[in-house]
């Protein structure tokens, strides 16, 4: 006699989730904001009341801005009409490099899956989707901030320690 799964079991099944891959678009922008917030909530570790209509606004004149000028692509996971994972990578310009001839350098930010669809191959998808793109846009190299959760996904999508120490210094004072 087999085992009888509850009911809503299925729902749970990897096997039976149905993930939708494509590049975002001006019309998905209202849920990229939203996974925008989720994202940096959990990363910084705030509360929803640091979120100021301030911020929101920024966050979605700088989508609308960058998606419809392609500075901004963004890979996206679907399950029906929700989007349920993100990636996106910003290109800019520096002079070229002696090895490739090209000066696009990527850099990747807003990778953010959902929690219930993580651990199911979402982000390493779409990181490879971003990869894609730059390859096609002859882009020299694309770079990121992992946290430790991301590491492994990055690693197995062919990113590395860089050979040269990367530092920054912060010209804003944070909110």
């Amino acid at each position: 006699m087999g085992v009888r799964l509850p009911h809503w079991a299925p729902f749970l099944s990897k096997s039976l989730m149905i993930i939708n891959y494509r590049s975002a678009n001006i019309s998905d922008l209202e849920q990229l904001v939203q996974l925008r917030i989720l994202m940096q909530l959990e990363v910084n570790g705030l509360s929803k009341d640091k979120v100021t209509d301030d911020y929101v606004q920024k966050v979605r004149t700088y989508f609308q801005n960058t998606i419809e000028t392609k500075k901004y692509f963004s890979a996206i996971a679907t399950d029906g009409d929700k989007i349920v994972g993100t990636a996106g990578v910003c290109f800019y310009e520096k002079p070229p490099s002696i090895s490739t001839g090209s000066g696009l350098v990527g850099y990747v930010t807003n990778v953010y899956t959902l929690p219930f669809y993580r651990k199911k191959g979402v982000g390493t998808t779409l990181m490879r989707k971003l990869n894609q793109i730059a390859s096609e846009l002859n882009a020299h190299k694309l770079h990121l901030g992992a946290t430790l959760d991301g590491l492994s996904i990055y690693k197995a999508v062919g990113y590395e320690e860089p050979r040269f120490v990367n530092l920054e210094i912060k010209l804003v004072t944070p909110i």
